[in-house]
């Protein structure tokens, strides 16, 4: 009796599938315009110049601004711990969003265009936290309470008891 193998041709078949994946990916990327003129000069030298001094709008002044509120948040625990609870993306994401800032700020304070030319952004962005935690937000978000049983809850002393006999139950018993 022979035995017929599938082995090439399900090989084939994983060959077109991946060959068709391939080709409607690239077939769904959009073409990508570029955000900004590649012959503008982005030093900060050269945007403190072109902006007049203390105007908010200017891309390098934005930049600092977001780079010291998130960078205040991120270290700070009252403020990082507010924020990862309310943070609708979840802890992992939230961790990354505002840790990824905290490196660049100690560079933006101590340049001293920026600051002419922006101001003390990160002062006012520590201001700004502590205003926003007295009104019950953080980074724009409401601030959630936090989950989970409380320490005086009677709750919590009988679901402790229940995990001791039941796990202390699955030990015994092997």
């Amino acid at each position: 009796m022979t035995q017929i193998t599938l082995r090439p041709l399900f090989s084939l078949l994983v060959l077109l599938l991946s060959l068709c994946a391939f080709a409607v990916a690239d077939a769904a990327t959009p073409d990508l315009a570029p955000r900004q003129d590649a012959g503008a000069s982005t030093t900060t030298a050269a945007i403190a110049a072109a902006a007049p001094t203390g105007n908010p709008n200017s891309p390098l002044c934005v930049d600092y601004a977001r780079v010291a509120n998130l960078s205040t948040v991120a270290l700070n625990i009252t403020y990082r711990a507010a924020f990862m609870r309310s943070s609708p993306l979840g802890t992992f994401a939230a961790r990354s969003i505002i840790d990824a800032e905290k490196p660049k700020l100690a560079g933006m304070m101590m340049d001293a265009q920026l600051n002419g030319a922006c101001g003390n952004l990160s002062q006012a962005a520590i201001d700004g936290a502590a205003a926003n935690l007295t009104a019950g937000f953080v980074l724009g978000l409401p601030i959630q309470e936090a989950v989970g049983i409380e320490v005086l809850s009677p709750v919590l002393p009988i679901i402790s008891v229940a995990m001791i006999l039941i796990m202390g139950g699955t030990f015994i018993s092997l």
